[in-house]
């Protein structure tokens, strides 16, 4: 079931919009951040490099969701497209899903790399977000 699978900044996503996630898009919200450059020292007068391991910090991250908005008609098709989009102006996704109990991405939109529309029924849009702090999601 769709309903309550996916929710963004608070609103169920797929009674507000007719949004649903692709396949792809649980696995991107899962994939581990990188973490920042580890702090080195290169000496020439000593064997090897001198390395700190006592402050590991996760780097941003950028990551890309695939979504689908589905309609029953054109008019509804299009009512929701202009909504959702409203929503995406806003700049700031709070993204949870029904998989991962109390996590909540913070995420930054950046911008919607492609969109497709099919038979003004079902739209795909491929966004792109940053999430500036996985370390934060509750």
């Amino acid at each position: 079931m769709l309903i309550g699978q996916l929710k963004i900044n608070g609103k169920d996503a797929y009674t507000t919009w007719g949004v649903s996630m692709d396949d792809t898009s649980l696995s991107a919200l899962m994939t581990p951040p990188s973490v920042k450059a580890y702090i080195e020292n290169n000496n020439r007068t000593e064997h090897g490099k001198r390395v700190i391991t006592t402050s590991v910090f996760v780097d941003s991250r950028d990551l890309t969701l695939q979504i689908n908005l589905t309609a029953n008609d054109e008019q509804q098709f299009f009512e929701r497209y202009a909504s959702f989009c409203e929503e995406l102006a806003k700049g700031i996704l709070d993204i949870e899903t029904s998989f991962q109990q109390g996590i909540v991405y913070h995420c930054l939109y950046q911008s919607c790399s492609q969109f497709s529309q099919f038979m003004r029924g079902i739209g795909k849009f491929v966004l792109k977000l940053t999430e500036p702090n996985p370390n934060k999601r509750n």
